[in-house]
C-alpha cells in the first residue's frame, strides 16, 4: 500500500534524523512508528478504549405489538425485512436499505427493522449455530 501524509517540515527533518541514526530509511523508520503506535492504542473491546456516554435517560420502547405482528406474519414475510410501527406494517421487502428508505421517505421515526426467519431456520449467536 502506498501511503502519502503531508507533514510539517520539521517533523520531516526529524523523522529523517532519526532514520539515519538508526541507518535505516525514511520510509521504513515511518513504518516502524506507525506500527510500534498502532500496537499501543485500545481496540474496541480493551478496557481503554475510550467510550462516550451520550444519554442515561432515554426512553425504552415497548416493542409488544411489533412482536405479536411478527409471529402472526412470519410465514408471509419469511427471507424478507420488514419495518413496524407497533402493528403496522411500514414496508417489506429482500432489501433493507429499500425498506428502511420507505420509512424515511415517510417520516416515520422509530420504526422497527427486522429480518423474517422461518421458525425451522436456524438462529446464529455468538458464532455458534443453535436452534
Amino acid at each position: 500500500m502506498t501511503l502519502t501524509i503531508h507533514v510539517p517540515t520539521e517533523l520531516e527533518q526529524r523523522l529523517e534524523a532519526a532514520a539515519k541514526q538508526r541507518g535505516i530509511g525514511k520510509d521504513e523508520f515511518v513504518c516502524i512508528v506507525l506500527e510500534e503506535n498502532l500496537n499501543q492504542l485500545p481496540t474496541p473491546h480493551s478496557p481503554d478504549f475510550p467510550s462516550k456516554i451520550i444519554a442515561t435517560d432515554l426512553p425504552v420502547r415497548d416493542r409488544t405489538q411489533e412482536y405479536a405482528w411478527l409471529e402472526q406474519h412470519r410465514e408471509e414475510y419469511e427471507g424478507q425485512y420488514v419495518l413496524l410501527d407497533g402493528d403496522i406494517l411500514i414496508a417489506a421487502g429482500t432489501n433493507a436499505k429499500e425498506v428502511v428508505s420507505v420509512g424515511r421517505q415517510r417520516g416515520i421515526v422509530g420504526a422497527l427493522l427486522l429480518y423474517v426467519e422461518g421458525r425451522e431456520q436456524p438462529r446464529f449467536l455468538s458464532g455458534g449455530l443453535w436452534r
